[in-house]
């Protein structure tokens, strides 16, 4: 029993400032805007995403149509909506669509 005694004695400002940092720590990278969100993340990650295929879209478009500008919207809609699928991918994006179709657009 003595020497839990010695020992808290000894360590009892190295752990009470350890429990303090751990609990204020996060507190104040937080307000302080230090940490990233996990949706941030996912949102940020999704518009790299999205705006590297919309590039290749407008390549590949680019290439089978050779008058892009003269089409209508809807044309243009459905010319994005056809490149906008990458191989192995299910269904394209809209998010991809519509920004393939925008610039395709001009």
């Amino acid at each position: 029993m003595d020497t839990i005694k010695t020992f808290w004695e000894n360590k009892k400002g190295l752990i009470v400032g350890l429990v303090i940092g751990l609990l204020a720590g996060p507190l104040f990278s937080g307000i302080m805007g230090w940490q990233v969100s996990s949706a941030f993340l996912t949102r940020s990650v999704h518009n790299a995403v999205v705006a590297q295929q919309v590039a290749f879209c407008e390549m590949r478009a680019q290439a089978a149509v050779k008058n892009i500008g003269k089409l209508e919207y809807s044309d243009r809609y459905d010319l994005a909506k056809r490149w906008a699928t990458l191989p192995g991918q299910g269904d394209a994006d809209s998010d991809v669509v519509s920004g393939c179709t925008n610039a395709l657009g001009g």
